[in-house]
């Protein structure tokens, strides 16, 4: 157990073993603000992705460099912040962080030098692609070091999902399934992925489809009022999470769900590798709001 307080931020935090954090307003009849030092940070750690996902909001390639020297830009960041200010917990990302030379080592030095939890979020193309070895050592470095890991449901690369997570579920690895919602039918989809693994996974996180990176050649709307209809129908409900983008359309408390809502991105950062830029979001990278180089 940790806990983290900033009285600026009317903000006190309790983070459990269980990966789950409690939150608490200080006074209770104000606000949390946004916190100096976020209790959450996702960063990218490669660009390069095998998937050509037209949806994709980071227009990732699998042409594109992975980045250099990710270990140490990490460990000069993290050593720099005092540790009662350190993040619980980060989601690496990328890209595809499986993919990048330097996964392993970073996976170790956040659990075991920084004593941060590692997660990260992948499209499961490395279970069909590694070799045997390969496989093997990064189920056992997933095993030993992450918290958790998000498997990112992609209709084009099932093949590739199904079979990491399945592997994930033999090894007794913590898994949740991103999932991104539009129209009806992706809708659909995500109601069948949902049916089919609620005994396994965790937590189904929900996104909404956003229009940025090469989404924006596809721009979508959600169909909220068939999404509406379609989750009354859901027999668990606490199974289903949902990502920040979401907030616009939960705060009207239109959906029969016990949640805590905060504003987005006052709780997390996005990092990206690359250029040392960090931002309020993985979605807000035309924006940056200081640089750690």
């Amino acid at each position: 157990m940790k806990t983290r307080v900033a009285e600026e931020s009317n903000y006190k935090s309790i983070y459990l073993d269980s990966g789950k954090t409690i939150r608490i307003a200080i006074n209770p009849y104000m606000d949390i603000t946004e916190l100096e030092y976020p209790e959450f940070y996702d960063i990218k750690i490669t660009s390069n992705c095998e998937g050509n996902c037209t949806k994709c909001y980071m227009n990732s390639n699998e042409t594109d460099l992975h980045y250099e020297n990710s270990v140490e830009k990490l460990r000069n960041f993290f050593n720099s912040i005092p540790e009662e200010h350190l993040p619980y917990q980060i989601a690496y990302g990328g890209g595809e962080p499986t993919s990048s030379p330097e996964f392993n080592d970073i996976m170790k030095m956040t659990k075991e030098e920084f004593n941060i939890i590692p997660n990260f979020t992948t499209n499961g193309m490395w279970a069909l692609k590694f070799s045997k070895e390969e496989i093997n050592k990064h189920l056992e470095v997933v095993k030993k070091y992450c918290g958790g890991v998000a498997v990112s449901c992609h209709d084009h690369l099932k093949k590739y999902w199904t079979t990491a997570s399945n592997l994930y579920l033999e090894n007794n690895i913590r898994l949740n399934f991103h999932i991104i919602i539009s129209d009806k039918e992706s809708i659909d989809e995500f109601i069948e992925i949902y049916n089919e693994w609620k005994d396994k996974v965790e937590y189904f996180v929900l996104l909404p489809y956003t229009n940025v990176g090469r989404a924006k050649n596809n721009p979508k709307d959600i169909n909220w009022e068939y999404f509406k209809e379609n989750f009354k129908k859901i027999d668990n409900k606490s199974k289903i999470a949902f990502g920040a983008n979401f907030y616009p359309y939960l705060k009207n408390n239109e959906l029969d769900v016990k949640i805590s809502l905060y504003e987005p991105e006052i709780l997390s950062k996005f990092l990206d590798l690359k250029d040392g830029n960090v931002y309020k979001s993985s979605f807000a990278v035309d924006k940056p709001i200081k640089n750690i180089f």
